[in-house]
């Protein structure tokens, strides 16, 4: 994320009651959240972040829970994955039309289906 644009992005998508559950268990309001991130920026240059395993699990006319696996990979070969559930309120004004109102992760071990070869790094 840069300063300004991206970051403002991230700002106007989180819904002001936005919550993160992290994969240790730790639970972030938006404004922690949002200053995580940009303290993060530019200290892991070499970090890709990657999606997968997407899915729907319901959507009303006012809620979407969706899930998908997020991968961390480092040129390095250190790698890990969460297995992360959202929740989006549905509104006009937020980008895509939708806001983020929680973010639940939970670490994917090399003994569950489908990790075998991921690393959880430290």
């Amino acid at each position: 994320l840069g300063t300004g644009g991206s970051l403002d992005r991230v700002e106007a998508a989180l819904h002001p009651r936005f919550t993160f559950v992290g994969p240790d268990g730790v639970e972030a309001d938006r404004a922690t959240t949002i200053e995580r991130i940009a303290a993060g920026h530019g200290h892991t240059g070499d970090l890709t972040i990657t999606t997968a395993d997407h899915g729907l699990v319901n959507a009303t006319d006012d809620v979407v829970v969706a899930r998908y696996v997020e991968i961390h990979e480092w040129p390095d070969g250190r790698a890990n994955r969460r297995r992360s559930t959202v929740v989006f309120l549905v509104d006009p004004d937020g980008p895509n039309g939708l806001r983020w109102l929680r973010v639940h992760e939970t670490w994917l071990t090399p003994t569950a289906p489908g990790a075998a070869d991921v690393l959880r790094s430290g």
